[in-house]
Order: structure tokens, then C-alpha cells, then sequence
């Protein structure tokens, strides 16, 4: 680390330093995105919209990896770090996909990517794995630290381009691919190098996915505002569920026939997920779910809600035995489970489910539009565009969103999805049914790029920290405005000597010169 990024290391430590409690930190961080502007631009190496982008908040025993960044676009992945060169972005490494003919891989573009967990890996100084696939139907893991594929898992796509790939943090050793030409989902485990469940007949547009902790999988379709939760998909290799941790099995935990379920078959495989966007026309497909994404993590719950939980256990059971006392005040003391599902229609409606309490009780948490959003927006369908369509990005603990709203006015806009309707920062157990969350920062395109900018903006990832947004657009009108990425970030204040003059300080300089020639 240089001495630039100790400096601003040692800087942001003693911000934190006055943050005694998950609300203050809520707030602070939502101060630093109000304070973002539009600073660096990235030009790929290409000539294609980047299709996806991707922080690593992976759980890596190398924690300091969450400051990478990776997009895909064309037949090229780009690994950026995001931190540790001050605030300057840095090129870790680039894989080309090009053709291999010792790995018998055809190359050719790259359509998404999902990073995996690193826990396996015997680097000495940690690394940081990437799943990416496309056109050539096999996913190759990329080792960030050599700068290689490390491993190519094939077979279980023949037909058609593999276009969205999954994975779980608590789950190191799964990853799932998704075809949606193929209408075919395949599970794979990395530990085995093999498929080890499947689904076919998926059904017709089936765009986007999430692997939830328990394994099963949400998707989204293209058209309906009603997703698809495969339930069974998992229940056929149980062993995941059972053990989080497969690097820790020396014997192999998973069947040895490969399990496969047809879901136009068997609708006990999958239970529907609606997401209240509105109901389309039948002639409108712009209802269609282009992005889903899962928050799982416990939180840490506000002082105030604990007292209140005591207090209130103290009087109902006055008169109950210590066994029951004793199990309530672990229900107390026991963290707070934050479960939600988060997705984004096409026509830039998101929807907030939180299934905290289980599916059964699962229950739409907030629905709104992106700002200015126009209902009728046509998808992107330039010549630059892939497979992919339009995701958001959310931040490593399911606060904020970060996502344009379908128009070509080049804008980013963040949400704070923990916002109540009372107005609170939504920690709070007391808050009502939430309204439209708050629009935390509202991210303009620079002066000097506005011209040059004004496209859909396609894809959007947030800083762990909060401290940067990324985005990208979708260069509709050409080629020359494709495999951009705009970074935004908090400009310093400039030295006082660079500070640009007051209009009343240059006359007083003029008038001071007239008379010190009238002297002379």
C-alpha cells in the first residue's frame, strides 16, 4: 500500500471512529453517496456495452478483496481496485476469451459473471475467483492472482449461450448457470467439477436469477411481474443445506447420478414470488423482471427496539417459569435476520419483498418507480447491446440501490431502501408499513460528459464503504460510446491558492493596480 492510501486509510479510520451504532453508520454513509460526483471515466478495451458489473462481497479469508471491482463486456473481464492507489482506480488484471484449443474452449463474448468465494484457493498472499461465461456455453473460473483461468466446468449447456450465472457467499461451493435460450438452469459444484442438478423448461424468457442461503433459486422472466422460486431444486441434492461449508467433507456429500427436474412438468418444483409491479397490457412486455437480487445477513438491532423487547417480555411473563424465561430472553438477545428480495421491471418499477419470516409469510415490503421513469420505455436494443438487459446495483448490506430509470438523461439514482414512511432510517422495529423509499443521492453527469453521456444507463455497483458508485450506459446511437465506466466520488476541496477568484475579489485587484501606477 502507498503512502497516498495510508494517508486516506488513516483518515476515513478516525471518521469511523465517532460511529458507536449501526444507525449512525445508516446515516453517515448516506451522507457520503449525497456528496458523489461524476470524476473518473474508463475506457474498456473494447468496443461493446459492458453486460455486467460486480464488487466482490464474497466472504474471502482475505478480506481485503471487497475493493475489487470486474465488469464483462465483449469477450473481455476487467478487474479494477477500487482502494488501495488513493482514490485512483488501478487495472488488476484482463482475461481475454479467446479460443483455446489444449482446455477445448471455443472463446468468443463474455455475458456475466459472479464472484466466488476464494476460501480453497492455497495462494500465499489469498486471491479472488470469478465466475464468467458466454457465448462458448462453459464457465471458466478466473484466479485474479494469476491472472488465469483456473478452472472450466462443462457439459451441462449444449444448446445456446449461457447469459446469468449465481452464487451465494455462504454457499462457497455452488454456482449456477443459466440459459435462457436453453430454458435449462444448472447447478454446479466446484469441489466435484461436475453438474449436480438441473432444471429444463425453465420457461420462455427467463432473464435473471438469485441464490438465496437455503439454496433454492428466485428468477425472473421477461414478461409477468410474477417470479419463480424452484423450492425443489435443491431438495435433490440436500447435502448443501445440511453443510454450508463443503471445503470442510473430505467424502463427497453429493449424489453421484445427477439429479434433474422438468418444471414444465412438475409444478411442485416451484412456487410463484409476485412482486406487485403493475399489470401489463397484452400487447406490452415491458412488465418484464430485468434484474433480482438477495440480501441474507443478520443486523445489528437498535438499543431502543432491545429495551423495548425486554421491557414488554418482563411484564407478559411475571408469573412464568425460568425454563420459558430463559428461552425468550434468547429470542431477545438472538441477532435480528434481515431476508429480502429485491427486483426491478423493466418499465423501472422495484419491488422490496421481505421474506425475514419465511416464505409463508413473505410480504411486499415497498414498490416504487425510479424517478422520471417513463412507463413505455423501450429496452435497450442497440447493435452494442449482448444477451443481458438492464440491473441495478445494491450495496453489500441491502441498504441502497443504485440504478438509472430506463430514459436517456444519463442520470444515477440511489435509493435508501431502509427508509420508513415516517421518515426514519427503517432500523426501527416501530416503523409502519414503509412507503416509496427515500431518494438518498440523485447522480448527475458531469458537465464536460453530458454531452457524450446522455444514454440509458445500463448496469450500477456501490462501493462497500458508500464512497463510490459506478455506472455504466448503453451507447445506443454507436460504438463510441460503449465500454465506458463512470466512477462517481467525493471530490476534495481544493487548497485556498487554487480556489477560482470572487468576481468583487478581481475588482479589488484591478482598483489596488490603477492606483499603485498612479504612485509610480
Amino acid at each position: 500500500m502507498n503512502s497516498p492510501a495510508r494517508k486516506i486509510l488513516k483518515k476515513r479510520t478516525q471518521e469511523l471512529g465517532n460511529i458507536s451504532n449501526q444507525s449512525d453508520l445508516h446515516r453517515f454513509r448516506k451522507d457520503l453517496l449525497k456528496k458523489l460526483e461524476m470524476k473518473t471515466v474508463i475506457k474498456e478495451n473494447h468496443e461493446r456495452a459492458i453486460e455486467e458489473m460486480q464488487y466482490n462481497f464474497t466472504t474471502s479469508f482475505n478480506s481485503k478483496c471487497s475493493n475489487l471491482f470486474a465488469s464483462v463486456g465483449a469477450d473481455m473481464l476487467t478487474v479494477y481496485d477500487d482502494n488501495h492507489f488513493g482514490d485512483h482506480v488501478a487495472l488488476v488484471c484482463q482475461f481475454k476469451n479467446t479460443e483455446n484449443l489444449e482446455a477445448k474452449t471455443k472463446g468468443g463474448p463474455l455475458y456475466c459473471l459472479s464472484w466466488v468465494d476464494a476460501k480453497r484457493s492455497e495462494h500465499e498472499q489469498g486471491d479472488a475467483l470469478i465466475a464468467v461465461a458466454g457465448e462458448d456455453m462453459v464457465v471458466s473460473i478466473v484466479s485474479v492472482s494469476e491472472s488465469a483461468v483456473v478452472q472450466i466446468l462443462r457439459g451441462g449447456h449444449a444448446k445456446a449461450p449461457i447469459t446469468g450465472l449465481a452464487t451465494n457467499k455462504n454457499l462457497s461451493d455452488i454456482v449456477v448457470s443459466l440459459s435462457e435460450e436453453e430454458q435449462k438452469i444448472c447447478m454446479w459444484s466446484l469441489k466435484e467439477n461436475r453438474v449436480i442438478a438441473e432444471i429444463i423448461n425453465v420457461g420462455i424468457g427467463c432473464k435473471t436469477m438469485t441464490l438465496l442461503e437455503d439454496g433454492s433459486l428466485v428468477c425472473g422472466f421477461k414478461t409477468g411481474s410474477i417470479g419463480k422460486r424452484f423450492t425443489n431444486f435443491i431438495s435433490l441434492v440436500s447435502s448443501v443445506v445440511a453443510n454450508n461449508d463443503i471445503t470442510t467433507t473430505t467424502a463427497t456429500t453429493y449424489p453421484k447420478k445427477m439429479s434433474s427436474v422438468d418444471a414444465s412438468k412438475d409444478s411442485k418444483c416451484y412456487a410463484t414470488v409476485n412482486f406487485g409491479f403493475g399489470q401489463a397490457s397484452a400487447k406490452s412486455k415491458s412488465i418484464g423482471i430485468d434484474c433480482i437480487q438477495s440480501f441474507e445477513e443478520d443486523i445489528e438491532e437498535g438499543e431502543d427496539n432491545k429495551k423495548k423487547k425486554q421491557k414488554k417480555t418482563a411484564t407478559d411473563n411475571n408469573n412464568n417459569n425460568n425454563t420459558k424465561k430463559k428461552k425468550e430472553d434468547s429470542i431477545i438477545n438472538a441477532p435480528k435476520r434481515r431476508q429480502i428480495l429485491v427486483a426491478k421491471s423493466a418499465s423501472s418499477e422495484v419491488s422490496v419483498v421481505d421474506f425475514s419470516d419465511g416464505f409463508d409469510q413473505a410480504k411486499i415490503e415497498t414498490t416504487f418507480r425510479v424517478e422520471d421513469a417513463k412507463s413505455n420505455a423501450p429496452a435497450p436494443t442497440s447493435k452494442t447491446n449482448g444477451k443481458r438487459t438492464v440491473s441495478f446495483g445494491l450495496s453489500h448490506d441491502g441498504a441502497f440501490l443504485a440504478c438509472g430509470n430506463g430514459t436517456r438523461d444519463g442520470i444515477v439514482y440511489v435509493y435508501d431502501l431502509n427508509a420508513k414512511k415516517n421518515g426514519n432510517d427503517g432500523l426501527s422495529d416501530d416503523a409502519a408499513q414503509p412507503s416509496s423509499p427515500l431518494l438518498a443521492a440523485k447522480l448527475l453527469p458531469h458537465e464536460r460528459h453530458s454531452g457524450t453521456m446522455l444514454d440509458v444507463i445500463r448496469s450500477c455497483a456501490i462501493a462497500k464503504d458508500c464512497r463510490h458508485v459506478l455506472g455504466t450506459t448503453d451507447a445506443n446511437d454507436g460504438t463510441n460510446r460503449a465500454g465506458i465506466v463512470f466512477r462517481y466520488e467525493i471530490i476534495p476541496e481544493q487548497p485556498k491558492e487554487y480556489e477560482p477568484k470572487s468576481e468583487g475579489g478581481e475588482k479589488e485587484e484591478a482598483i489596488e493596480a490603477v492606483v499603485e501606477d498612479k504612485e509610480n
